[in-house]
């Protein structure tokens, strides 16, 4: 069975999305649509759609798309994943899904009133060596779970206009950056936190541009972790335990995890090589759909809650 993909939002993003859709097995791109035909066009043309449309709506009627990949900036999310559902459409959101955990519960208890497949595309989850470092951790190999340590911070020249500056559009470092850290502590210890705290820099449009966030669970384990948009930090990510600790390098996009013991010897490498992590994230919820399931296992949708409510407090706090 071919999974037929739409892409609604055609920026940069919706581009690697595309390339990568391009080589997956089992898959073809049905249709795409911006606001702008002659950019629907030339995306169409570039990454072989089947149709260009110049409004969303025309995508969601369209019968031959299965799955709708919502590709728009954070702050369209919630008006155009409801639309999907009610649409009947299988939705693939982009992270963060939505940025308050009242509209992420909406459309949960939404989708699933409706029988429709909804994933957050946290793709770093899907990922192999993710996979692997969660399941030694799971497995107890480490003993029990301490600290978990995590960042993604990046330096981007300030533009009051740009996305990730602009209140507008749901800017700031937490949204956008924020999301991979929190997503990673709660995947790999497969629990939500009890406890939130957080203290951020703010910049002069008013978002966050760095922030330390710290969590805590009911297992006892605690999370420390940083976004950024003005520094490049380390992106290699650890959890310690009681026996010992697992590094997962590069955990965005990781393609090597290690564990040791600990006295810090090496017992345990896994490594997968591939040229872009979205092929796992596309292939999973092709997979989801094909098996009519309505929720993956990697990105429950009880996590991408609790997500949105960690931004909850945290703004909360910081307003």
């Amino acid at each position: 069975m071919t999974v037929r993909f739409g892409i609604i939002g055609l920026g940069g993003i919706a581009s690697r999305f595309a390339g990568v859709l391009k080589n997956a097995e089992g898959t073809s791109l049905a249709a795409v649509a911006s606001r702008d035909m002659e950019r629907s066009e030339a995306f169409a043309k570039e990454y072989n759609a089947g149709r260009a449309y110049d409004n969303y709506d025309a995508l969601l009627q369209d019968d031959e798309v299965d799955i709708v990949y919502v590709a728009l900036t954070h702050n369209f999310h919630y008006d155009i994943i409801k639309k999907c559902i009610l649409q009947g459409k299988a939705v693939l959101c982009e992270k963060p899904f939505v940025t308050t955990q009242r509209d992420a519960d909406e459309l949960i208890e939404l989708a699933k009133e409706k029988n429709v497949l909804l994933m957050e595309a946290m793709w770093s989850r899907c990922i192999p060596a993710f996979r692997k470092a969660r399941e030694w951790v799971a497995g107890g190999l480490i003993g029990k779970p301490q600290l978990v340590q995590a960042a993604f911070c990046f330096h981007i020249p300030f533009d009051a206009e740009h996305r990730l500056f602009n209140p507008e559009l749901a800017g700031g470092s937490l949204y956008d950056a924020g999301v991979y850290p929190i997503e990673f502590a709660t995947g790999i210890l497969g629990e939500n936190p009890v406890e939130v705290s957080g203290i951020a820099h703010k910049c002069t449009t008013g978002v966050d541009d760095f922030t330390v966030i710290n969590l805590g669970f009911a297992s006892g384990a605690l999370a420390s972790l940083a976004c950024g948009l003005n520094a490049r930090v380390s992106q290699d990510a650890i959890v310690y335990g009681t026996d010992g600790k697992v590094v997962v390098y590069n955990f965005l996009g990781a393609h090597k995890t290690e564990r040791y013991n600990e006295n810090g010897e090496l017992l345990e490498t896994f490594e997968e090589e591939f040229e872009d992590g979205f092929i796992y994230e596309i292939q999973h919820i092709s997979e989801l759909y094909r098996n009519k399931k309505i929720e993956s296992e990697y990105i429950p949708l009880k996590d991408t809650s609790a997500c949105a409510g960690i931004f909850d407090k945290l703004i909360e706090k910081w307003q």
